[in-house]
């Protein structure tokens, strides 16, 4: 195995995990993600360079403002950590191989788009957890940029993207649609829907089909453990964001052996 590679994929999920942090503070708050730099949220001290290295600051620092002594959450090295993670299964499982098998720039430039889409699932999963929305800022301009790699060798065509776009989101828009007129109240946001968008459009209406399954199958088993343990309320809401993106990685990574496990069950 080549170790090299690896490690810079981990340290690249590192500092893609450290602003992944700053989109979940900022966004929800509409603030730029630009200006002001990296600050407390209680006394505003500026970070320095050396107190914003990724996990490594957070330890130095005992998980706490320099200036204040504020407790940093665990969020922030939790973040940094699943990303680095995240960004060294994408290369050992997905783009290594992927270029390996079709080692042309087209096919190379989707396979990095492809990743960095499932990376975004990471902010986006813990900004649904904490405010229950997912920023059209995600969505939207994934759903551009899956139609317009459609037309580049090394992906879908247009007619798969777009057929992807629509078994994605079309189901679960009549879902939401449908509980909303029965339930008087709404059971899926318009940020779901976009979000299997996009999901469909880079890969296809296999993995969306695959993903949304795989949510629901899982949410259902996380609401009723929830219930059972008395952790979450009959009118509590429970976002999908995070089970969309768990069906996502899951189906992405393992989607030859669930359909081979599912055939199996099928006899």
């Amino acid at each position: 195995m080549d170790i090299f590679p690896s490690v810079v994929a981990a340290a690249f999920g590192l500092v893609i995990g450290s602003f992944f942090n700053v989109l979940i503070y900022r966004l929800p708050r509409n603030e730029s993600i630009v200006r002001p730099g990296s600050h407390c949220p209680d006394c505003n001290h500026a970070i320095k360079p050396w107190e914003n290295i990724p996990l490594m600051s957070y330890l130095f620092l005992r998980g706490r403002c320099p200036a204040c002594g504020h407790r940093i959450s665990l969020q922030y090295p939790a973040v940094e950590l699943l990303t680095a993670c995240a960004a060294l299964a994408l290369w050992r499982l997905v783009i290594s191989p992927g270029i390996a098998s079709e080692p042309s720039g087209w096919h190379t430039g989707v396979l990095a788009l492809q990743s960095l889409a499932l990376l975004m699932l990471i902010p986006l999963s813990v900004i649904d957890m904490k405010h229950y929305i997912i920023p059209d800022a995600f969505t939207l301009p994934g759903i551009v940029a899956a139609f317009i790699v459609s037309f580049f060798p090394g992906g879908l065509t247009p007619l798969q993207c777009l057929l992807g776009m629509a078994v994605g989101c079309v189901p679960l828009f009549l879902v939401g649609h449908i509980s909303k007129l029965l339930l008087k109240k709404e059971a899926l946001g318009l940020g779901d829907i976009w979000l299997m968008a996009v999901i469909g459009g880079l890969w296809g209406w296999k993995i969306a089909v695959a993903a949304v399954v795989l949510a629901s199958f899982s949410g259902s088993i996380a609401g009723f453990a929830l219930l059972a343990f008395r952790a979450l309320s009959k009118d509590h809401k429970l976002p999908f964001g995070p089970f969309l993106a768990f069906g996502a990685w899951a189906s992405v990574l393992t989607f030859d052996t669930l359909f081979k496990l599912y055939c199996s069950w099928l006899g």
